[in-house]
């Protein structure tokens, strides 16, 4: 499930940018602000059991 700039952190996690792969780190409540790194506004939970080194998402995992 994605998260979006302006919606509200559904569970504090390390959110990973759907753009440039990077990982931020927001709490239950916070506002998702677009990614630091890159500007982009759309995240996934980041879950490196599903991740390639690359930063892409394996097999297992919509997206």
């Amino acid at each position: 499930m994605s998260e979006k700039v302006g919606e509200i952190a559904r569970e504090s996690s390390d959110y990973r940018c759907e753009q440039c792969h990077k990982v931020t780190r927001f709490s239950q409540g916070d506002l998702i602000s677009a990614c630091p790194h890159c500007g982009f506004g759309t995240y996934d939970l980041s879950n490196p059991r599903f991740e390639r080194k690359d930063g892409t998402l394996g097999p297992h995992e919509p997206g």
